[in-house]
């Protein structure tokens, strides 16, 4: 290759890296805005677990059960009409108080509130957090809710809403059975299936999201007898109001239009992500009966699910101290090739940047949740491209000390270590993908994110040989350029 050409496609790879990692890195003001937008850099728009920006949590107490806290706010105050009832109709049990009622079968009422759990689990495990946790609190009377705030570092910086995590708390925690009715009020309305017999989880196979260009939609697949007393009935003048239990859930009614659309049995309903997440897995779980038995935070003393927001676990400037440990890690590898290869570590730091930024462009763009783990599965990811050129490197180098030309000692070299690497890479790659597949919150992310690192590092292995070639072709002493010394030369 000429110097000409070696120049020009250098050239073009760095001038990549630049702009990619300028993007990755800075943020900058939008112009014409006056400074109030910004366009966020790729690193600070990738969401974070809540070791780094905080976790929210709600207490959940069944009908029958108050926190001593709410029996205070009635029982201590001495004005209050509803004292002498509070203390007449509540026992303690822990640090709840209950339903005197509900105690006569308490072995019963605890296994509905166990059983409770156990759904939420399975709605909150849907939600693809990193982290979350469902636990019985307060001798089994109560249920606490534990999920990531999943804000990026610049909603945290900025002290963003915790709006959506309000109403993924909203929607998850509804409870009673679905049903179809003829009206957005529920007083006065009815189910506006043709027979009493009907059932509205019947009329559906199948709720679920997808996504398209960036796009979020709530994909509901009806059954074929379903939808035919479904479109019996829904009309220009009547829809269908979708419920669960005494809850309207607004925005997903069944309108003449909306069904004319319908394409295999299938109804797509564009929403946000989370929103998207929120409606399916609540319809899906409803269809499939699992179904809360108790209604929650009904008679508190506050009338509401108080959701409390808690500090990030390492700190309020965890994300930062992770972002200095990763570049760290980065420097490392580029500085080591540099020190062992001489200007060959020029291709293995063109190569590790690479790496790097192809991993947060992955990971910004898939929306995966960043936590401790998952950025060691990236690091982890790292040492794994750095093993492989190092390995491929060291078997050049034995065979350049026999006496062959550098361009045999390269082929020699990665036709002796290719099944080892790709062996490694193989299996790694098959642990990361049934982590990813199997595994649930934090595992599946970092099974996701090692996955994705394995997958650059074996591309990235391969190009680093073509960058090698391209670079070093207009140079004379090849040997000179990868730090190689040759011992052995063949006689004139």
């Amino acid at each position: 290759m000429s110097k000409v050409k070696s120049a020009i496609i250098t050239t073009l790879f760095v001038i990549a890296i630049v702009v990619l990692a300028l993007f990755s890195t800075v943020s900058w003001p939008v112009a014409g805005t006056d400074g109030t937008d910004t366009l966020n850099s790729f690193v600070s728009n990738i969401h974070l677990g809540g070791d780094f920006t905080g976790n929210a949590y709600v207490m959940l107490y069944p009908e029958g059960v108050i926190s001593a806290a709410d029996y205070d706010i009635v029982v201590k105050d001495s004005e209050n009409a509803d004292k002498d009832k509070y203390e007449s109709k509540y026992e303690p049990r822990g640090g709840v108080y209950v339903d005197k009622d509900k105690l006569a079968n308490e072995d019963e009422f605890k296994a509905s509130i166990k059983k409770d759990a156990d759904v939420l689990n399975g709605r909150f495990g849907g939600k693809e957090y990193s982290s979350y946790s469902v636990a019985l609190e307060d001798e089994g009377y109560a249920i606490k809710v534990t999920v990531p705030t999943n804000k990026t570092y610049v909603q945290y910086k900025n002290g963003g809403s915790l709006t959506e995590i309000e109403n993924t708390f909203t929607y998850l925690t509804m409870d009673g059975e679905l049903t179809l009715r003829n009206s957005s009020t529920y007083e006065g309305s009815k189910s506006v299936l043709p027979s009493v017999n009907d059932r509205a989880e019947d009329c559906f196979k199948d709720v679920n999201v997808y996504s398209m260009a960036g796009n979020y939609f709530v994909r509901m697949i009806f059954t074929k007898s379903g939808l035919e007393k479904i479109k019996s009935v829904v009309t220009e003048d009547a829809s269908a109001y979708f419920y669960i239990g005494e809850t309207y859930l607004n925005g997903f009614d069944l309108t003449n239009d909306a069904l004319s659309n319908i394409s295999n049995n299938t109804l797509t309903l564009n929403t946000g992500k989370s929103a998207a997440q929120d409606y399916a897995i609540l319809l899906n779980t409803a269809i499939n009966g699992k179904t809360l038995t108790n209604s929650y935070n009904s008679d508190t003393a506050n009338l509401g699910t108080n959701m409390v927001a808690v500090t990030p676990t390492f700190g309020e400037h965890a994300a930062i101290y992770l972002f200095v440990v990763l570049l760290l890690a980065l420097v490392a590898a580029i500085v080591f090739p540099f020190v062992k290869y001489k200007k060959l570590g020029f291709v293995c730091a063109m190569v590790t940047l690479i790496y790097a930024l192809a991993l947060v462009c992955a990971v910004m763009l898939i929306e995966i949740q960043i936590t401790v783990a998952g950025a060691l599965a990236a690091v982890l990811g790292l040492g794994l491209l750095l093993f492989s050129n190092c390995f491929v490197f060291e078997a050049i180098r034995k065979e350049s000390l026999l006496g062959r030309t550098l361009q045999a000692s390269v082929k020699a070299g990665y036709k002796k270590t290719l099944w080892t690497v790709l062996d490694l890479h193989i299996i790694l790659l098959a642990a990361s993908l049934m982590f990813a597949l199997i595994g649930v919150g934090e595992v599946a992310a970092c099974g996701l994110v090692f996955f994705i690192a394995t997958i650059a590092s074996y591309v990235l292995y391969w190009f680093t040989r073509f960058m090698w070639y391209v670079i070093s072709a207009p140079v004379k002493d090849k040997f000179k350029f990868c730090g190689f010394k040759r011992e052995a030369y063949d006689e004139d």
